[in-house]
């Protein structure tokens, strides 16, 4: 879930929220009609976040290494392209390789799209490249790092959950653009008494877009019979509403995850001590995963633990 996507998110619960307990102000059917339909989008929303997330499974040491080599090399082509594009006097190409947001906050699926739009802009501008010190390569050597991404994901992608998140904030986007024509009409900012519910509304209805660097989570985890006790840390500070817990499966299956109990985290803390019961004798691979109240979530690394 890009940063944009999760501030349309928020933006939509402000909006459901505030017109929902005055929805008395409102007549007709439409109304009421939108604001069910808010909540589904926003359902469908989170549920697209999580197998977005899931999709991709727990982040391994190999995804991990493969993702920062892409950034890296994603970055070099950015800044020579650019570099290409000044010294050519041609803005198309200094726009072709300006990519948005940063590399390293690129939710999966679109660092792998920035991979192939980067190879698409650099290719007829090859002999550019290799002038400025790349090795003759650099196309495959790019595309190598993009598969690797690629390969090191879970084998249920996250293409479908993508897809779905666009089209739900794009209806969402919709249903807001209705509730902006009918709270003009009902609320009017002239008079004292609605006045104030205008500016509520004006206020929940702006999106506030941020560049946020990911949430790093990290565990470690011990057994006792079938409790598994993890302890985790963020990079960050929890907000109000974040939840962490740990996630496990039998060491070496290909299966999904199953969830533990949800331990909800203190604002302000960067420690929690969520446990899980398995449900085997083996050895279990075990994850902590951290939902933020905006609905993001964060997976840590896997750990082993056996009894």
């Amino acid at each position: 879930m890009t940063d944009e996507q999760r501030s349309k998110l928020m933006m939509y619960h402000r909006v459901e929220e505030l017109l929902g307990s005055n929805a008395a102000d409102f007549t007709g059917d439409l109304f009421p009609a939108l604001i069910t339909e808010m909540g589904q989008v926003i359902d469908a929303i989170h549920t697209a976040a999580s197998a977005q997330e899931v999709g991709v499974a727990v982040p391994s040491a190999r995804r991990q290494q493969a993702r920062a080599a892409l950034i890296k090399k994603c970055n070099k082509f950015e800044n020579t392209g650019k570099a290409i594009g000044r010294f050519l006097g041609d803005d198309v190409v200094v726009a072709s390789f300006n990519l948005e947001p940063a590399y390293s906050v690129m939710a999966d699926e679109q660092l792998i799209v920035a991979a192939d739009t980067l190879k698409a802009a650099a290719t007829p501008l090859a002999a550019e490249f290799r002038s400025r010190g790349f090795l003759p390569v650099f196309l495959a050597d790019l595309q190598n790092a993009r598969d690797a991404f690629h390969d090191s994901l879970a084998a249920g992608n996250t293409v479908a959950a993508t897809e779905t998140l666009v089209q739900k904030i794009a209806r969402g986007d919709t249903i807001v653009s209705q509730f902006d024509v009918i709270v003009a009409n009902v609320y009017d900012e002239d008079d004292p008494v609605s006045a104030p519910k205008r500016a509520a509304y004006d206020s929940a209805r702006t999106v506030i877009r941020t560049r946020s660097q990911p949430l790093e989570v990290s565990l470690t985890a011990t057994r006792s019979g079938n409790t598994v006790n993890g302890s985790v840390t963020l990079s960050k500070q929890a907000q109000a509403g974040d939840t962490v817990a740990l996630r496990w499966r039998e060491q070496g299956t290909a299966g999904p995850f199953t969830d533990g109990p949800v331990t909800s985290m203190s604002a302000g803390t960067i420690n929690a001590s969520p446990t899980v019961t398995v449900t085997t004798p083996n050895p279990v691979e075990v994850a902590a995963r951290v939902i933020r109240a905006d609905g993001s979530q964060f997976d840590s690394a896997t750990v082993v633990v056996s009894e």
